[in-house]
């Protein structure tokens, strides 16, 4: 699959922006709310009517190609995207510790370990050998995730920000997909590569005495978090004792109920969080499945997911450093004025501390031979 958005003539925005834009400046509140086709009535109406004229003089003078104009705007819009998209970011980190770096901190985390000492009786006159807990920190290897679109500034510069909010929404899909995809990929391999202990489950359908066998085994390192996608946990709702799709309950609490009519899951199972990853479809991939019918392949294989301890006990760490960064030029291949931005971010599984995850396989859903 292929998301790269190539650009020449590439021009980095923050170099080019004469007026100082924050985060909690008026005209960003504002493009913000035009964005999303707000009322401005409550908005002092000096600020409202200086930043509207400020946005459409500025539009226009980017239609025109002022690179000062396209960089100033570009800035706003990444004040307006951070916040959301830093919200996603967390929130699809539920695999273990997250942490926003600073741009000028080091892609460092620091790493917990129980370094045992060896178990032995206790003689008379003697002690017992403890374990120690040692902290060191670990470098994570960071990548680029980007995000990018052709804006039409024409329309900006009358007022007309009814592609915007679409456009801001796109981005945060592309990121936040790429970074999910990212997690997924690094926590699979650092699974399977482990010379060490390993847990896994791999079957054709999942079965509860196999999840239960895997889910035993993690517990003892914290209340685990099973995450995966929804065909994956889906079939959760059968070890319940649902099945179906009228609401027929037959020995299910109403809470359970409930719980599948709002999202189609069980919440919990056995104690564990069930953690839906969301695993839309790449659309510029299509594949030939089981039936013999092409559909388009997913940004995630759907039959995999993760059994982990929540929280600190998780061996895993997502960080991002520092925001977004916009840049402007050419796609290469249309030609279009694109402005892309990019999100510095990385997944580290522990050294060693492989063994307090779990792999769970449905091999029905994909082939992950090639893996």
């Amino acid at each position: 699959m292929s998301y790269t958005i190539e650009l020449n003539n590439l021009i980095k925005s923050a170099s080019h922006v004469h007026n100082e834009i924050k985060p909690t400046s008026r005209v960003v509140e504002v493009f913000s709310a035009m964005s999303k086709g707000q009322d401005l009535s409550h908005f002092n109406k000096t600020v409202a009517d200086s930043s509207v004229k400020y946005i459409q003089e500025t539009a226009a003078r980017a239609a025109m190609g002022d690179i000062i104009a396209l960089s100033e705007l570009n800035e706003i819009r990444k004040f307006v995207i951070q916040p959301e998209l830093l919200k996603e970011i967390q929130l699809i980190s539920v695999f273990g510790t997250y942490k926003a770096l600073k741009y000028y901190e080091s892609p460092e985390v620091e790493i917990t370990e129980y370094v045992p000492r060896g178990v032995k009786e206790q003689a008379l006159g003697e002690d017992v050998g403890f374990g120690t807990m040692r902290k060191k920190k670990e470098t994570v290897a960071t990548t680029s995730f980007s995000g990018g679109h052709a804006v039409d500034y024409r329309k900006m510069q009358f007022g007309d920000m009814s592609d915007e909010n679409a456009l801001q929404e796109e981005i945060r899909k592309q990121i936040r997909n790429k970074f999910a995809k990212h997690i997924v990929d690094t926590v699979y391999n650092a699974v399977i590569n482990a010379s060490g202990v390993t847990y896994t489950f791999e079957g054709a359908g999942l079965t509860k005495t196999g999840v239960d066998e895997v889910l035993n085994k993690v517990r003892r390192f914290g209340k685990p978090t099973i995450a995966g996608s929804y065909a994956l946990l889906s079939q959760f709702n059968g070890f319940a004792g649902y099945a179906g799709t009228t609401p027929v309950i037959n020995g299910i609490s109403e809470a359970v109920m409930n719980q599948i009519q709002q999202t189609g899951l069980i919440g919990m199972y056995n104690g564990a969080v069930l953690q839906e990853i969301p695993n839309p479809y790449d659309l510029t991939s299509v594949v030939t499945g089981k039936d013999e019918k092409l559909n388009f392949a997913t940004m995630l294989p759907d039959g995999l997911g993760f059994v982990i301890p929540t929280g600190t006990a998780s061996p895993v760490y997502n960080i991002t450093r520092g925001g977004l960064t916009s840049f402007t030029g050419n796609d290469v291949t249309t030609g279009e004025v694109i402005t892309r931005y990019d999100l510095e971010g990385g997944t580290l599984v522990a050294p060693g501390q492989e063994y307090k995850l779990a792999l769970i396989h449905d091999t029905n859903l994909d082939d992950l031979a090639g893996k």
